[in-house]
């Protein structure tokens, strides 16, 4: 076994550094980041290294085993062998969208370990960090603190990515801190500091240069939410006098009506409820991401909160001929909450597990105490989710491929909508499923309130 105690990394920047090296670089761009992580790769690869790519939010794993192929000669026969391995920052980093620093060094000791029973030099890896929120980043810190012992005596290396977008100077010093080297990739070339001081004058600088670009995008934006908001509002006032008026015809307050106008004018009268939630979704996103959401909190019955939920989905359940079988736990709490934002994330939950379930299927509607947190779980045998999407159906505008098949209705707002309102509940959601299997969409919500609710998700 090789073990000299330099390594070659692959970047022309940095040709060569010590076992136990834990370097950082921050990018700009996709282009800026692959620029960086093809050769360093490669190098470890042909050095017979293990390596282990953790992938940056915004690249999917087709995409980039097809970026190896290109960039990476033989990249087949090491694939082969076992000596790469590609993953989804969602598989490595994060449980149920949970980040616990002390396992995932755990699991980097036992791909150490791994790598060394198979024969390979070491291990060489690479995680991105697009995916740490403001609110997990102290944790993200206090791991990184750590792996830089983890690595001290071992034959590994390790570069962390971090996108220039999401690092004000605070983040930026917290990085500096934690790492041996650091390094920039900007506009496909390097930009290569002398000193910490120096280092810490160029990423401001190319930051002051970005938060200009973010002052034009927020202009635009503000426009395009505020001619949203107008256009929406105006729609919502004809659309109330024609829901208004169907429904007095359906009632025949203006004149007898037969069996068959009476179908023609409920069907206009789904499809006008259906285009008024479409559009108040479309105002709830906006108020999201412009965080001017506001909650009603109020003590709050489970027992009632259910029952209304029920009432409201009879129709399409019963319109499927399915079993909705609801179990409450005894001695459920009251709690604070907004009880109508709750309701609209089991409606949107339910509406889905209906849409996905057969005809003469069952969902399971479970409600239960559990530590300090209430446990929401509906289970439907539908179907189900593929593994390498259950990441992303929580994703504004995501569509699932199943529900693309068959032509489900959907725009893909209801499961990003209910994840932030959750969140801000300061609870969490998550979907447990198997694809021809069925899904189980689980949420809790803290028994406890939270002080102020306020969302802190960009969908």
């Amino acid at each position: 076994m090789n073990t000299t105690s330099s390594r070659k990394l692959g970047l022309e920047v940095l040709d060569e550094v010590r076992w136990g090296t834990h370097l950082c670089f921050f990018y700009e761009t996709t282009d800026d980041y692959i620029d960086i992580i093809a050769p360093y790769i490669q190098k470890g690869l042909e050095n017979n290294e293990s390596c282990f790519w953790v992938l940056p939010e915004n690249i999917e794993k087709e995409e980039a085993i097809k970026i190896t192929k290109t960039t990476i000669p033989n990249i087949d026969r090491y694939m082969q062998k076992g000596q790469i391995e590609i993953v989804a920052h969602s598989e490595w980093y994060t449980e149920k969208e949970v980040f616990n620093g002390e396992s995932v060094l755990n699991s980097w000791e036992n791909k150490y370990d791994k790598a060394l029973s198979l024969g390979f030099d070491g291990l060489r890896i690479t995680g991105d960090t697009s995916w740490v929120e403001k609110n997990q980043w102290m944790a993200f810190q206090d791991y990184e603190s750590k792996i830089s012992g983890l690595m001290s005596n071992k034959t590994m290396l390790a570069i962390c990515s971090y996108p220039l977008s999401k690092c004000g100077a605070r983040e930026i010093l917290d990085v500096l801190e934690n790492h041996h080297f650091a390094l920039i990739r900007r506009n496909k070339r390097w930009i290569f500091a002398k000193s910490f001081v120096d280092m810490m004058d160029k990423l401001l600088e190319i930051q002051e240069y970005i938060k200009g670009k973010n002052v034009e995008l927020k202009k635009h934006d503000f426009l395009k939410t505020s001619f949203f908001n107008i256009s929406a509002h105006e729609v919502k006032t004809p659309l109330s006098a024609i829901k208004g008026y169907t429904q007095m015809l359906i009632n025949e307050k203006l004149g007898t009506i037969n069996e068959e106008q009476k179908l023609v004018l409920e069907t206009m009268a789904r499809n006008t409820d259906r285009l008024n939630n479409l559009i108040n979704d479309y105002l709830d996103v906006a108020r999201l991401q412009s965080g001017t959401m506001r909650f009603k909190v109020e003590k709050t019955s489970i027992k009632n909160l259910i029952e209304d939920v029920k009432e409201i989905m009879y129709p399409l359940v019963d319109s499927k001929k399915i079993r909705m079988d609801v179990q409450l736990a005894k001695g459920l709490p009251s709690f604070s909450i907004d009880g109508d934002r709750i309701k609209q994330v089991l409606i949107n939950i339910i509406d889905n597990a209906i849409k996905f379930s057969p005809d003469g299927s069952s969902i399971n509607f479970n409600v239960k105490k559990e530590n300090d947190y209430i446990l929401f779980e509906i289970q439907d045998f539908g179907l189900g989710i593929s593994k390498d999407e259950q990441d992303k159906i929580f994703n504004l505008f995501y569509q699932s491929e199943p529900g693309q098949k068959v032509k489900i209705k959907g725009i893909g707002l209801g499961l990003s909508l209910s994840k932030a309102i959750v969140e801000a509940h300061g609870g969490q959601i998550w979907v447990d499923s198997k694809k021809g299997k069925g899904s189980k969409f689980s949420f809790t919500l803290p028994i406890k309130p939270v002080k102020h609710l306020k969302i802190n998700t960009v969908i």
